[in-house]
């Protein structure tokens, strides 16, 4: 067997406590869900498994080993995530933004949600060294091919991540949705929001490499 199944039981089991850990992809899905109702609260979700495929991907082939040991590399791409974040942040108190009135949201505006999800995750450089520094842990010498555990291990993590934030973007969209049935609070909803993605920035421009 490629994976033993007591290393890939306690993976599952330590995956599903670090995606149900409160953290910035569960923010941002909560903001997107709240901002766009619970259709845009997935599709974030899937926009964010999607980046973290790309960060098992590059995994894998050694790229993102650089962010562990440049630090010039760590800090340009979190003040580019802060930045991203920031820009997100402030379009969504503006009146444009954060139009929660609207009883559909256009497929056009659900490729921005995704497409915002995955730019979010990919430019988060400690997605990247959580990878490196994770996935390898469950890997065994004598199994078999470790890049193909890593992608195995690395689809089950993004497995498990997907269901945990589907789940908060479909409530926290559930939730926003609600409160647009109470006239005035569809600008206090895109207020908080933006307030989520700001903090998001902060917090990524904060963060350290070690």
């Amino acid at each position: 067997m490629l994976i033993e199944p007591g290393a890939l039981g306690l993976f599952i089991l330590s995956g599903l406590a670090l995606n149900l850990t409160p953290g910035p992809d569960m923010l941002f899905t909560t903001a997107s869900g709240l901002k766009q109702g619970p259709r845009a609260g997935v599709v974030a979700a899937l926009g964010i498994s999607a980046g973290s495929l790309v960060h098992v991907l590059l995994a894998i082939i050694g790229v993102t080993a650089i962010f562990k040991t440049s630090e010039l590399a760590f800090d340009v791409l979190r003040f580019a995530g802060a930045a991203y974040l920031l820009w997100i942040g402030i379009r969504s108190f503006s009146a444009r933004g954060g139009d929660l009135s609207r009883p559909h949201v256009k497929t056009a505006d659900m490729i921005i949600v995704f497409r915002r999800g995955m730019l979010t995750n990919i430019i988060n450089p400690k997605v990247a060294l959580f990878f490196i520094a994770f996935l390898p842990q469950f890997v065994s010498i004598d199994a078999g091919s470790i890049a193909l555990q890593i992608l195995i291990l690395g689809l089950l993590f993004n497995l498990t991540g997907l269901l945990c934030n589907g789940g908060v973007g479909l409530f926290s969209g559930g939730a926003g949705r609600l409160l647009l049935q109470r006239p005035g609070t569809a600008k206090w909803v895109s207020r908080i929001s933006g307030t989520i993605f700001i903090g998001l920035a902060i917090r990524l421009a904060l963060t350290e490499r070690a």
